[in-house]
């Protein structure tokens, strides 16, 4: 079984590698390195009960690298404000939830505008916030530091590099511990991005035509 998935992951990069070859030196793929922030609106899917979402920003850095002239790779390193609200005995209590989020996204331009994205993120749990909790402590100490999505979203990204996304980060993993509390609950954040990569000469990267 090992076998077969090793031999499919060089068959997918091979037919890239020879998409790569066929772009003449007539049209340089830039590497762009740049920004972007947003919304972020979260919420949590799984056992907690009387739960709704609540509205949060994202930001941080992004680096755009082409594979070939429809692929990219894009990684990115954000901070991420998440989170939700839950009733509890009749009161709404704002739970935030902030991380620090490797998302590496594939993209596929189906023009030379319109890209659809898709990729793993990884997260790590910086802080925990319930304006309801004296001490919240205890209460981060509930929650797994470590979080794993699938992200699937699309783009637009004009030739000046300002670019708009929009995406969907669904939890595959336990934000809660469950050595703590034994529950079962994944996050899940939408998030509408804008953003600019910038482009210069010396980190073009030519493709010669072979």
């Amino acid at each position: 079984m090992k076998r077969n998935v090793f031999i499919f992951l060089v068959m997918i990069f091979s037919f890239i590698s020879m998409k790569a070859q066929k772009i003449s030196d007539e049209d340089p793929l830039y590497a762009r390195a740049g920004f972007k922030g947003g919304i972020n609106y979260s919420s949590i899917l799984g056992d907690a009960d009387d739960i709704s979402g609540r509205v949060s920003i994202h930001l941080g850095a992004v680096v755009e690298y082409p594979i070939s002239s429809k692929f990219y790779v894009q990684g990115e390193l954000l901070y991420s404000a998440q989170g939700y609200k839950v009733e509890v005995a009749g009161q709404e209590q704002k739970i935030s939830l902030n991380y620090i989020s490797l998302p590496i996204i594939t993209k596929f331009y189906v023009t030379d505008k319109i890209s659809l994205e898709t990729g793993p993120q990884f997260s790590i749990l910086t802080t925990v916030g319930n304006d309801e909790v004296a001490d919240n402590d205890p209460f981060f100490d509930s929650f797994n530091d470590f979080d794993f999505s699938w992200a699937l979203g699309a783009g637009y990204k004009l030739e000046s590099g300002l670019f708009f996304q929009l995406r969907y980060n669904l939890g595959l993993t336990n934000i809660n511990d469950t050595a703590i509390i034994d529950v079962t609950n994944r996050n899940s954040v939408a998030q509408l991005s804008v953003g600019y990569l910038f482009k210069t000469k010396d980190n073009r990267r030519i493709i010669r035509e072979q």
